[in-house]
């Protein structure tokens, strides 16, 4: 596993260089792009998310984080995010944030908005990893996340029950920032995307054929693009 860097990676997919911190503002709206657990962040540039967004003539700029296990076991994702990325950008002109997460990245991105919604303009989390199958089974047994009632007290290492704990009321209230969801229906974490995906409304929930893979993403992310006008540009 990779020791936390700090600053943390970034790669702006519109650019062939690669450097820390967020591109300097070309459009009003980022696309902040965190990826899975073994994944790097060239990945999206090779599973065409900046095409898909070109492709659309879409004024949104992309920086892929290279936000890598070592962040998430030490606790600090949320905070170097906001020190090495989002801060940032905000500083150089995006009024318009948006955080894209694949598997780990999508739990990177609820963990952000739990703690920062104000940063925010939404969260797209892609088959995001939502806790282990022990909790998904009690959330099912409950209900659903909306019938579920969260622990008194849990481990500092149960990362699931902690993010749930947090979940769990914030589906049930007015929700001030979007949340997206989608996966596929072939996708071993489903089952725990379906739970959120439940209490949401159906315009935020994508579902296509395929599993826990860069092709899948990138269909999702494709039809989030054709649902969700995040940013246009200007004619």
């Amino acid at each position: 596993m990779n020791p936390p860097a700090i600053p943390m990676r970034t790669i702006a997919l519109d650019r062939a260089v690669t450097g820390a911190g967020a591109p300097a503002a070309k459009s009003r709206c980022l696309a902040v792009l965190l990826p899975g657990r073994w994944d790097e962040p060239e990945r999206f540039r090779e599973a065409g998310f900046a095409r898909a967004v070109a492709e659309r003539d879409l004024d949104v700029d992309l920086v892929a984080v290279d936000s890598h296990l070592g962040y998430f076991r030490d606790r600090s994702i949320v905070e170097r995010l906001r020190l090495d990325v989002i801060a940032p950008a905000k500083a150089s002109g995006y009024d318009t944030i948006w955080i894209v997460g694949t598997s780990l990245g999508g739990l990177g991105g609820l963990l952000y908005l739990r703690d920062h919604p104000e940063d925010l303009s939404g969260v797209l989390a892609l088959a995001p990893y939502l806790g282990e199958s022990e909790l998904i089974g009690e959330i099912e047994a409950a209900g659903g996340a909306r019938k579920w009632t969260p622990p008194a007290s849990y481990a500092a290492t149960d990362i699931g029950r902690e993010l749930w704990s947090w979940l769990t009321p914030w589906l049930a209230g007015p929700q001030s920032v979007p949340l997206h969801i989608g996966w596929g229906s072939q996708d071993k974490l489903g089952r725990s995307n379906r739970l959120v995906a439940d209490a949401l409304p159906t315009a935020e929930v994508y579902n296509v054929a395929g599993g826990h893979d860069w092709k899948t993403w990138e269909e999702l992310w494709e039809a989030f693009l054709d649902r969700t006008p995040i940013c246009r540009r200007a004619r």
